[in-house]
């Protein structure tokens, strides 16, 4: 588990510089720490998700002490429970990532702005990598969990990786090309619309 944490850690640090590095420059100082904020916030808000749905729906959860944002629930849980669980966190940054990109008044070069679609990115992208690549059956993490619960993981991390790569290129560009989504147990249906009225 402590070399799963620290190879996380690793692929973490190397998505953040690469992401960072591909970012246009703005025109004035870069303010580190509303980054830093922006980065917590993303956090905030993907383990808030997970507690959400838990509180709103009365199923068992708690957090597992001394593991960062590790949760557990009871083994009387629901596939389906399970299912709403574990994609609460992930879908919280695809729905933050889509009002962040898809509202005119958010600024798109602001820092903490940026830092929230980073974590988004990154985190995204490290779930991919440890839960499909590195670890694929150790039953932790949430697109392990997922699965699990019956959503294949090739399709979450294929929507996951695309989803990132296509948010970098609508960051990058600032175009305006909302993305919509719906999933349920067996199916993700994901595109992008190019006409609205």
């Amino acid at each position: 588990m402590k070399k799963r944490i620290q190879n996380s850690k690793m692929a973490l640090q190397i998505l953040f510089l690469t992401f960072l590095f591909l970012y246009p420059q703005p025109a004035f100082a870069f303010d580190y720490l509303k980054f830093a904020l922006g980065v917590g916030s993303g956090y905030v808000i993907h383990e808030a998700a997970h507690q959400a749905v838990a509180d709103v729906n009365g199923m068992p959860f708690k957090w597992k002490a001394g593991s960062g944002g590790t949760w557990v629930s009871s083994s009387d849980t629901t596939d389906s429970e399970r299912y709403e669980l574990a994609s609460a966190g992930l879908g919280s940054q695809v729905l933050s990532t889509e009002i962040i990109l898809n509202t005119k008044d958010i600024p798109k070069d602001n820092e903490y702005v940026i830092g929230m679609l980073t974590f988004n990115v990154v985190n995204a992208l490290i779930y991919v990598v440890t839960d499909g690549i590195m670890y694929p059956n150790d039953n932790h993490g949430d697109i392990e969990v997922m699965d699990k619960a019956g959503l294949d993981k090739d399709y979450v991390s294929t929507f996951l990786v695309v989803h990132s790569l296509y948010t970098i290129y609508r960051a990058y560009y600032k175009t305006d090309i909302p993305v919509y989504m719906t999933m349920s147990k067996n199916e993700l249906k994901v595109g992008v619309t190019i006409l609205r009225w």
